[in-house]
């Protein structure tokens, strides 16, 4: 009796995890969500609202498994998603104001963790979530928490904090901050080709073809994990296992047959919701609220001194308008977000390059996140031997 008491409960978190996020993507494509909603919101406000309200038991080790090994398989799915060269080839000014924000998120993460060193006690873990947050979003802010072991209530409040400071700023860039834009960047040109490029979210290929998209990322995860056996001596260093995995999977988009793979991305979207889904299950906010308002304040500080920096930047290399919108949102949101920010402000012509800056930040943010982490710890333990 006493199994079948544990087992239901266990049941329940495990389907909620599989089913809730089905529900989540058709929520996105029917456009049932606001403007500052999205489904990766929706999958961790699911969780969130069944572990606050103790609606059930949650068992923690099941799903701490359950968000690991589940990121494990979207990043491969969603890194296939990225076309190295095309993104390159048609870039241009896009990829150089994405690379300022890049840059503008890196200081700025830095800075403000070595502000808040004496009073955050794992000030460069949340510094390097943060900085994949602001090159690729969400999922580099998972992919970076488990590399680094972060409090899995860390990865929960950052994303709340996101929702909160990262919805309103999101909101503004679909009402009155174009029109602000337009008084210190010059009006975009206009060019040919407006959607050459572009990537359906919808364009998943079927049963078969996901089989097969989801046997490529098994096979990637098992062979990241056989390298990381022969380099560290252990089958899971999470670190160089996510470091691996993305870089075999880069590796592989630069040859013609991932092409065959199809539209990986809304399969891997998938795998990431899983995640949300679990780790808001996770995430007792009673058992927070020490935690909550620092990284809130830390959060607000990084958000507003990266996008005020990267502004400053892009009007001193004279870049139009709405390629510093559509950057900024490529770098802070995804390619999902660039579809919906392109078609308020009513310019097609960038969303093709937006998409794949956006996906380039994914193949990028990882590597920037858990660089920073690394130079943060040393430069902490420099001024700790002083």
């Amino acid at each position: 009796m006493a199994l079948l008491t544990l087992a239901v409960p266990d049941l329940l978190s495990l389907a909620l995890a599989v089913f809730f996020p089905v529900l989540a993507i058709l929520a996105g494509r029917r456009k049932w969500l606001p403007d500052w909603s999205s489904s990766i919101i929706l999958c961790y406000g699911i969780g969130i609202v069944v572990s606050n309200l103790r609606l059930w038991p949650v068992n923690s080790v099941l799903m701490e498994s359950l968000a690991g090994g589940s990121m494990l398989l979207g990043l491969p799915l969603l890194l296939f998603a990225v076309r190295l060269r095309d993104s390159y080839r048609h870039a241009g000014k896009m990829l150089f104001s994405f690379a300022l924000c890049c840059l503008t998120g890196i200081l700025c993460t830095c800075g403000t963790a070595l502000y808040f060193a004496d009073q955050f006690e794992n000030s460069w873990q949340v510094a390097a979530m943060l900085t994949g947050l602001y090159t690729g979003g969400t999922p580099n802010v998972q992919a970076i928490g488990v590399a680094l072991s972060a409090p899995p209530e860390y990865l929960v409040l950052i994303q709340a904090a996101d929702v909160l400071l990262g919805g309103a700023y999101l909101l503004g860039l679909v009402t009155f901050l174009p029109a602000l834009y337009a008084r210190i960047f010059p009006p975009t040109p206009l060019q040919g080709g407006a959607d050459a490029g572009a990537i359906s979210s919808d364009d998943s290929g079927g049963l078969w073809l996901g089989g097969l998209q989801l046997s490529a990322a098994a096979t990637v995860l098992v062979a990241s994990a056989l390298l990381c056996r022969v380099l560290t001596g252990i089958w899971f260093d999470p670190t160089v296992l996510i470091l691996l995995i993305t870089t075999l999977s880069l590796a592989l988009t630069l040859h013609s047959g991932v092409e065959s793979l199809g539209n990986t991305y809304p399969l891997g979207e998938y795998f990431v919701l899983i995640f949300c889904v679990a780790l808001g299950l996770l995430a007792d906010f009673r058992d927070l609220a020490d935690h909550g308002l620092e990284l809130l304040y830390f959060s607000a500080v990084a958000l507003a001194a990266t996008t005020l920096l990267h502004l400053v930047l892009a009007r001193l290399f004279r870049l139009d308008r709405d390629t510093v919108i559509l950057s900024s949102v490529a770098a802070f949101y995804g390619p999902v977000f660039v579809v919906q920010v392109a078609a308020a402000i009513r310019n097609r012509q960038l969303l093709a390059a937006g998409i794949a800056v956006s996906l380039i930040g994914f193949g990028i943010g990882n590597y920037l996140g858990i660089g920073v982490a690394y130079a943060l710890r040393w430069l902490g333990s420099g001024a700790a031997a002083g």
